[in-house]
């Protein structure tokens, strides 16, 4: 299968597990639209294609002309399962962000009297992730309520907005990678130099801390990496570590121990309405939304919280080993977001409320939580906590959240650390023109090549993508690039430890890529229209 095919199947895939959640009837007929004109054949038919190949009637004069090639790759994506929780995807359908994106779709798919298909969309969905076998095209079609109605003027408009930006993604990767490959001396990890990936020297413990801020009424706790040593040696740097939208603080168990190896007190705290217990809460049904979008504001605080309680501690406990006013952060996804608050970013709500309007989640679905601020207050905060002097974010989300006076307020030193494979932040709509509006000289950004967002989005397109490479493998090379590259950050701009800035070269992305997941590394962004 084509490459470009392969992934425009991939976005098709994500779209349709995204949307979800009993019909009264099955659709028996199938008519596409563009203006007047119609065409329309019947689900039986379609279903005789998919199991044998055979064309008859209207679907025979759409498909004859495409190669037998492709008439088989229509075959297999009608047939293919993606998992689906039926559990997970009915929940999100009745989110204010899965209410959207169903909208979105229900566009495209409509009712035979051509009003929007939202509920047959989310009816069809609910029943076909109820089924052992999973969701598939095919399937999704079978349970749709009543006969349907594709606007292909829609439709394609969509394919060719899907097409340009996997186009621009892959063009943008491969001139990348020529810039990191032109500015880098090759070489390899020698015996002369740290090989970053691998742990420091210094031992540590972890302990977790538990939290209450009285005055917002939030109770959480964080886990605690101190590394050991002696009253002589100088203070410790701190690394706070803010997590992604329904994860937990263990998710950091890999690189923050990693952080601590090299001399960094790290603290990786929850975050109450958006972390794993909330998801817990939220799919028992004890909340209509899966983040309460006041979370862009608390996320921020409790950060700022936890350093003013290290603080204390710092005085009482640990006899002012800890140096807080050199803090780093590190933020991933929903924490990368985070991060840029704490980094000085704010919220642009004119700019965010266009993009709302005019943009569609279905190609960048991190859209559909950004747009979830427009339901604060309309005023301007300041979430900046001057103790921190570094931020290093992994698949962050802001394009629209920030804009560019919004992003251009973050003037601390940052490294942006993205992948091509995401088709939740995406690469060319969401990651590239985000980093492109920072302002601050001291900017990094490293892309990694097929490797996914999250272990979530893996399953899901793995297969579409035609990836052998067993999760584990990929999480290790993962972790590889990102533990190397965090440790060669923190210690040049926290620690401040200048010989450690050689590391932040494309020489050593170079000397780090493990083959065929090239890593690439700038500090400028030398494409088209950037």
């Amino acid at each position: 299968m084509p490459r470009q095919y392969r992934y425009f199947c991939l976005f098709f895939s994500v779209l349709i597990t995204l949307v979800l959640a009993a019909p009264i009837h099955a659709a028996e007929r199938i008519s596409l639209y563009y203006g007047p004109l119609g065409r329309s054949f019947t689900l039986t038919a379609l279903e005789t294609f998919a199991e044998t190949g055979k064309l008859d009637g209207t679907l025979k004069f759409l498909l004859s002309r495409f190669s037998p090639e492709r008439r088989s790759q229509i075959q297999t994506i009608l047939k293919s399962p993606f998992p689906v929780e039926a559990r997970m995807f009915d929940r999100f359908a009745y989110t204010s962000s899965g209410e959207r994106l169903l909208q979105e779709v229900g566009e495209i798919i409509q009712s035979p009297s051509r009003q929007n298909g939202m509920r047959g969309v989310r009816s069809a969905m609910t029943l076909a992730a109820g089924s052992p076998a999973g969701v598939s095209v095919l399937s999704f079609l079978q349970q749709f309520p009543t006969d349907m109605r594709i606007d292909v003027r829609r439709l394609l408009g969509l394919v060719q907005r899907v097409s340009t930006i996997l186009t621009a993604t892959k063009t943008a990767v491969a001139q990348l990678n020529q810039q990191t490959q032109q500015a880098a001396v090759p070489k390899t990890i020698s015996n002369n130099e740290l090989d970053l990936r691998k742990p420091g020297n210094f031992v540590y413990q972890k302990q977790v801390l538990t939290f209450y801020d009285a005055e917002r009424d939030r109770a959480f706790a964080a886990d605690f990496y101190w590394p050991e040593t002696s009253s002589e040696e100088a203070t410790l740097p701190v690394i706070v570590m803010s997590n992604g939208l329904g994860a937990g603080r263990d998710r950091f168990d890999e690189i923050a121990p990693h952080l601590a190896s090299y001399g960094f007190a790290v603290v990786a705290p929850d975050h109450p309405g958006s972390d794993r217990q909330r998801l817990r809460e939220f799919y028992g049904g004890l909340h209509r939304e899966n983040f309460d979008a006041s979370e862009y504001l608390d996320r921020p605080k409790d950060i700022t919280f936890v350093l003013n309680q290290l603080e204390q501690i710092n005085q009482t406990e640990l006899g002012h080993r800890l140096d807080l006013q050199r803090v780093g952060i590190f933020g991933y996804s929903f924490g990368g977001s985070t991060a840029l608050s704490l980094a000085g970013a704010e919220i642009d709500f004119d700019y965010l409320e266009q993009d709302c309007k005019t943009e569609t989640s279905l190609v960048n679905i991190s859209l559909l939580y950004q747009c979830r601020a427009l339901e604060l207050p309309r005023e301007t905060v300041s979430l900046k906590d001057e103790r921190i002097q570094a931020a290093f974010l992994f698949v962050p989300f802001g394009k629209s959240l920030f804009g560019e006076q919004g992003m251009a307020k973050a003037n601390i030193p940052i490294f942006w650390e993205v992948t091509d494979l995401d088709v939740l932040t995406p690469l060319a709509v969401e990651q590239l023109p985000a980093f492109a509006a920072l302002t601050t000289p001291d900017k990094y950004l490293a892309i990694t090549q097929g490797l996914p967002h999250a272990r979530v989005t893996y399953d899901a397109i793995g297969q579409l993508i035609g990836s052998t490479t067993p999760w584990e493998t990929l999480k290790a090379i993962a972790h590889n690039y990102q533990n190397a590259l965090s440790a060669a950050f923190f210690k040049t701009y926290v620690a401040q430890e200048s010989q450690y800035s050689a590391y932040l070269q494309p020489a050593y992305a170079v000397a780090l890529t493990q083959e065929p997941y090239h890593l690439s590394l700038v500090q400028t962004l030398n494409l088209p229209n950037q």
